[in-house]
């Protein structure tokens, strides 16, 4: 193997200097879409670090790894400890080590973040797939330069449709699943022709977004959880994804029955997999599980068309598992040079307490106090 030439870059401008060398490294993989530059540039755009650099590594002038990490002073939920970290938040965020660029460009990279973020300071790996070759390379190497290193795990639910029909998918459901899907579908299709809808413009794409805004969190405030598009930077966040990521790994569709959209999904496109980020549906038709003819129809296309999956990205809620085959681990890693230093301890076990027992009585309040228009934004962030 060639040489490695590892440096830093520093600051916005830096990173949008290598956007297209960037996304030439992602490999094709379903994480591609939320490793891209577009991801990455539209989180800095809304939500901007203070610090945000690029660990970059090229070999023969070739861009062939990228760690993009910030050093992020948290919340109240962090207690305001300072993390390096990943500073976008996605799904699936594996550093973006390039096919075929071997296994020493990654210590590489860590080794230069370490130099740079220094030893006083917990690391945040963030959103790692297991399927990812650096879920096994990072944990090893990080312990073998000494720091303390504690993974927390979420799940993925998918569907993999390896080259099935809709009707052989169909038949492995649970028989009420099933039943219920074409149930609603006959139920809703008898107030109007039931069709997919995706914009096929940038400004439709926007227009269906402003209205995806509204229902969203109308449904949300109804059911007594946080409003989150009540947030204005949530909402320049999701236009700016709409802007950097149209024709590049974006999924935006509406179920319309008749003229009338009742269901909207935001998501992605990546690697045949689409992945199903931000679903919501109008509440006067709940009781036709639009949400639920939604994914229907979009499963027969996935068939029709021979994509590799549906992929509910992470979070086990019961929904998912209805539709899916498999579920996939995604892992988080904290490390530090000290497992005594109080940020290591809150991030690996304080947090993680707290928001078990305390999380759901955090969404409710927040819910009410957004009602009452004295709240715009606390725990809304995926």
């Amino acid at each position: 193997m060639a040489s490695l030439s590892i440096s830093i870059l520093e600051g916005n401008s830096a990173l949008e200097s290598i956007a297209a060398e960037w996304d030439q490294a992602v490999p094709e993989s379903f994480t591609a879409a939320l490793t891209r530059s577009s991801w990455y540039l539209a989180w800095q755009q809304s939500f901007p670090p203070k610090q945000i650099v690029g660990v970059t590594a090229r070999q023969d002038g070739r861009l062939v790894g990228l760690l993009p990490m910030s050093l992020v002073k948290t919340d109240a939920r962090g207690l305001y400890f300072c993390q390096a970290t990943n500073f976008a938040r996605g799904d699936y965020q594996p550093p973006i080590i390039a096919s075929g660029a071997g296994p020493d460009v990654l210590p590489a990279l860590l080794d230069a973040a370490l130099d740079y973020f220094g030893r006083r300071i917990v690391y945040w790996f963030a959103n790692i797939p297991e399927t990812d070759s650096s879920a096994r390379i990072l944990p090893s190497h990080l312990s073998s330069r000494g720091l303390v290193v504690a993974e927390q795990v979420q799940t993925a639910p998918r569907l993999s449709i390896a080259g099935r029909t809709y009707a052989e998918i169909e038949s492995t459901w649970s028989p009420s699943h099933r039943t219920d899907v074409r149930r609603q579908r006959k139920r809703l299709a008898a107030l109007g022709k039931l069709s997919l809808w995706q914009p096929q413009n940038s400004n439709d794409a926007h227009e269906l977004l402003e209205e995806l805004f509204v229902v969203h969190d109308e449904k949300w405030l109804s059911q007594g959880q946080p409003g989150r598009f009540h947030d204005p930077a949530e909402r320049r966040h999701f236009s700016a994804i709409v802007d950097r990521m149209w024709g590049n790994g974006l999924h935006l569709s509406a179920l319309k029955s008749g003229e009338t959209n009742v269901s909207y999904g935001f998501g992605f496109f990546s690697n045949n997999w689409i992945q199903w980020y931000r679903p919501t549906y109008r509440t006067d038709y709940h009781n036709y599980s639009p949400g639920k003819v939604h994914i229907a129809l979009l499963l027969e296309e996935a068939c029709q068309k021979q994509w590799q999956g549906f992929d509910f990205l992470t979070g086990p809620e019961p929904y998912k598992l209805q539709w899916t085959n498999e579920t996939m681990r995604v892992m988080d890693y904290y490390a530090s040079f000290s497992s005594s230093l109080p940020a290591f301890q809150w991030f690996t076990r304080g947090k993680p307490y707290v928001r078990d027992r305390l999380g759901p009585m955090y969404a409710q309040l927040q819910a009410r106090l957004k009602k009452n228009s004295l709240l715009t934004h606390l725990f809304s962030r995926k």
